[in-house]
C-alpha cells in the first residue's frame, strides 16, 4: 500500500508554488528544486524533510515534470517543504525560463 507522499511521487514529486508580493509567479509539479539560501543553495527532492529557510538573492530552478525547467529570479523572502509541497515566498521576483 501507498501513502500520499508515494502517490505524489509517481505524479510529478513536488507541488511547486512560487509566489511574489504582486501574486503567483509559477505553480505545477517538479522532480527537483533548487534555490538560494543566506548560507548557499539548496537542493529539494521528493521526500525532504519539513524545512523553513530564508531565501536569498539568485535564481529558484525548478526540474519540471514535464522534463522542462522553470527559473525564476528572486529577492529575498522564504522557502518552505513540508509533505512534498515546496512554497517560494519572495518579495520581488520575475519568471525567466
Amino acid at each position: 500500500m501507498t501513502d500520499s507522499a508515494d502517490s505524489a511521487g509517481a505524479v510529478g514529486g513536488l507541488k511547486v508554488e512560487v509566489v511574489a508580493a504582486g501574486g503567483p509567479l509559477w505553480s505545477g509539479r517538479g522532480s527537483f528544486v533548487t534555490a538560494p539560501t543566506p548560507l548557499g543553495s539548496i537542493g529539494i527532492y521528493p521526500k525532504h524533510q519539513p524545512l523553513l529557510s530564508l531565501l536569498g538573492e539568485g535564481e529558484v530552478r525548478v526540474d519540471a515534470a514535464d522534463g522542462g525547467a522553470v527559473r525564476v529570479v528572486v529577492e529575498g523572502g522564504f522557502l518552505s517543504v513540508d509533505s512534498d509541497v515546496v512554497t517560494v515566498v519572495t518579495d520581488h521576483g520575475e519568471v525567466v525560463g
